[in-house]
């Protein structure tokens, strides 16, 4: 089986208990964080005040006041995950319900996640930043003929950030920043039923939307300076074409809509040089997906359709790093993190199989020339097993259509990735 670029840029609408199948591999939910191969290499720690290079634009606009030259700096990560589903399934059958395996292996495929930043001084006090990635994306694909496939069999969400963000310093300690951000969504999910495989309902959809985001950066000295940035919610909807069977077990086809909340986020970090050599920075961030309560698609002739209840809670994630200048030229970087799952234990799916994760990450810095440098990072994600429990009624209402999947989840990921920095 296989995923088709799980976690490139993508999103959904989606008519099946299995909307936003996380792969279990980036941040929380379905949250990335990769977007930047230099941070990735200390775990993100500090993220929102190191600005070591232009990809800080991806976490603090205010930051861009640490440069006084243009600074490009563009990367790929690759992430390989490896996500695992074990359990049975319970399926109504006209002798009975009948149990079957429903596990599945190696769910999510490989992807390669690209990140972008421009910074420009506008004279003395103003800066100008201009950057590409993506915040949020997922992708899952089960096996043919999966036995749970009512409760989903394939979900791949892309999303692609186009940012423009402007900073001020106010004085030697204090500067200042925002940016708007347009994002463009796309995606695919559906399921089957487990007896014939055949779809139970499928949509295609796409959308824009449009965000912003707010940073501050305090510089109490060379050595020390502290970021705070914060990204708003927003809501994504996504217009497409669905596949159906309606109440009394006919096929349709109609077209919908589905308002996906991609939540607020913030972070709060600190830089401090220890020595001329080692420096110590961390950070702490929060997302806000206690506002991720439901799921609904509105269809233009089958009205509204409930597809679950979700209920999740807000995320935390605490990070701690490390950098060490070895020579003039080189950098060692390291750093861990613990990411708190959003989605509480009686709310996991298979299609939704969150869990708590810790990152491992190493990573180095060289400075080919005094304009050009190249960072490298590798990170291991280790996500705990997560025990899973799932109910749903084929036909809603239906008592003697009900089926259940009982089993656990697990994934873990392997990140690399790598990026050019250049100074005009």
């Amino acid at each position: 089986m296989s995923v088709k670029n799980s976690v490139r840029p993508h999103f959904s609408l989606v008519l099946l208990p299995l909307l936003l199948c996380p792969t279990l591999v980036q941040a929380a939910g379905f949250q990335l964080a990769e977007q930047s191969a230099t941070g990735m290499g200390r775990a993100f720690a500090g993220e929102a005040a190191i600005a070591d290079n232009a990809s800080v634009l991806s976490r603090n606009a205010a930051a861009m006041m640490r440069f006084d030259e243009i600074t490009l700096s563009a990367g790929v990560i690759y992430v390989r995950p490896d996500v695992n589903i074990e359990g049975e399934t319970q399926v109504p059958t006209a002798r009975g319900p009948v149990t079957l395996d429903a596990s599945a292996h190696d769910i999510a495929d490989a992807a390669w996640v690209p990140n972008f930043a421009l910074i420009m001084p506008l004279g003395e006090e103003w800066r100008l930043g201009l950057s590409a990635g993506s915040y949020f994306g997922l992708g899952v694909e089960m096996p043919g003929r999966y036995n749970a496939g009512q409760f989903g069999n394939v979900s791949d969400i892309r999303t692609l950030d186009l940012g423009l963000s402007l900073a001020y310093r106010l004085n030697r300690h204090w500067s200042f920043g925002a940016g708007v951000n347009a994002i463009q969504g796309e995606g695919e999910v559906g399921g089957t039923f487990p007896a014939n495989d055949m779809v139970a309902k499928h949509l295609k959809g796409d959308g824009w939307a449009f965000g912003w985001n707010l940073g501050t950066l305090y510089e109490h000295s060379e050595q020390t300076r502290v970021g705070l940035a914060y990204r708003h919610d927003v809501t994504l909807t996504l217009a497409g074409d669905a596949i159906g069977i309606d109440e009394q077990g006919r096929p349709f086809q109609d077209k919908g809509e589905l308002d996906l909340i991609l939540p607020a986020s913030a972070e709060l970090a600190l830089f401090h040089q220890l020595t001329p050599a080692l420096a110590l920075h961390s950070s702490i961030n929060w997302t806000n997906w206690s506002r991720f309560t439901q799921l609904e698609a509105q269809l233009d002739k089958h009205g509204t359709m409930h597809i679950k209840d979700e209920q999740w809670r807000d995320s935390w994630r605490y990070a701690l790093g490390l950098t060490y200048r070895l020579s003039p030229d080189w950098q060692l970087r390291s750093g861990m993190a613990y990411d708190k799952s959003p989605v509480p234990t009686e709310r996991r799916t298979i299609s939704i199989p969150d869990s708590d994760r810790i990152w491992y990450s190493l990573g180095t810095g060289y400075r080919i020339s005094q304009a050009l440098s190249l960072d490298l990072g590798l990170t291991f994600i280790d996500g705990k097993q997560a025990a899973v429990h799932e109910t749903m009624e084929l036909r809603p209402g239906v008592a003697a259509t009900r089926s259940t999947f009982t089993g656990s989840s697990e994934g873990d990921a392997w990140l690399a990735g790598m990026q050019l920095n250049y100074l005009f």
